[in-house]
């Protein structure tokens, strides 16, 4: 980790642990606030802005494969409709989690963005970046821009997908702030919120399938996305999405133990929607005993 990194997590970590502290008192004549173990989380309302709950939300993290949102974002940003991308040796040939494309083939650009954005493909990110940026360098100089435009203060990309490299780092409360910036799309809010894609082309190939890594959408009944992340570095990592009676909450858990994200994002949903709703807790009883809404 670099010193400059260093500084700011201790930073992070003195100024808003005083927040956290803060927000983990139970509130007056409302809900009790989860005590969850993750190192970095929060609750926020995109509507305001504000932060509902959380604990060590300016902390800086290896952010994972939560890094794609940005990436895609991009991508309906700065992307044509028409947009075609020839996908290059370096990005076939990308570690980790994968789309299957091969070099030389052509993919449209918004296929090849729902795809990543689902599957959480590190291939597709960086075909994404070369096409828009020119190279990674290049579409990293245009994610940290638009980082500074959406205010992330605490954030600096290297990559379009999120392997590990010590200066590439965010936090949970701008990854909210990017989240909540991205959902304003109704086509990325369509995409994150699919279990599956299916394409009849993508490539060269026909009949392609891709399922989404994000279980929340199968474990709580109120959530619409957005993407989940994990490296050795980071943990275990989930930017989420949920909605209630037109009410729509981002969660960010960052740094958990295996399987532990989705327990807790759905704490922080439960305590966020309830200060919202009074009826909430009638709805997810309903739920948990079987019931349809």
């Amino acid at each position: 980790m670099s010193s400059k990194r260093v500084r700011k997590s201790f930073s992070g970590l003195l100024c808003f642990g005083v927040l956290g502290l803060f927000l983990s008192l139970p509130a007056v004549n409302g809900p009790t606030p989860p005590i969850l173990d993750s190192p970095s989380y929060l609750i926020m309302d995109p509507d305001t802005g504000t932060v509902i709950y959380g604990r060590h939300i300016h902390a800086v993290r290896a952010p994972a494969s939560t890094t794609k949102i940005m990436t895609v974002l991009l991508a309906l940003e700065m992307g044509g409709p028409n947009d075609m991308v020839t996908i290059s040796a370096r990005a076939a040939s990308e570690n980790g989690s994968g789309l299957g494309i091969v070099q030389g083939e052509r993919i449209p650009l918004r296929d090849l963005a729902y795809a990543t954005i689902v599957k959480s493909g590190n291939d597709g990110a960086v075909a994404i970046a070369e096409h828009l940026g020119g190279s990674i360098q290049g579409f990293s100089d245009l994610m940290n821009r638009r980082a500074h435009q959406l205010g992330m203060n605490d954030t600096h990309f290297v990559n379009p997908n999120g392997l590990p490299d010590d200066n590439h780092y965010s936090s949970a409360y701008d990854l909210a702030l990017l989240a909540g910036e991205a959902m304003k799309h109704q086509e990325f809010r369509d995409w994150v919120s699919s279990m599956e894609v299916h394409f009849d082309r993508f490539g060269n190939r026909q009949d392609v399938t891709f399922e989404s890594t994000n279980e929340l959408l199968d474990l709580y009944p109120f959530a619409d996305g957005i993407k989940t992340g994990y490296t050795d570095l980071a943990g275990f990592c989930v930017v989420a999405s949920a909605t209630f009676r037109h009410k729509t909450l981002i969660a960010v858990v960052l740094g958990c133990d295996r399987d532990c994200q989705w327990p807790q994002a759905i704490q922080l949903f439960d305590y966020g929607f309830t200060l919202y709703d009074p009826d909430y807790q009638e709805f997810r009883d309903l739920y948990e005993r079987g019931g349809v809404f």
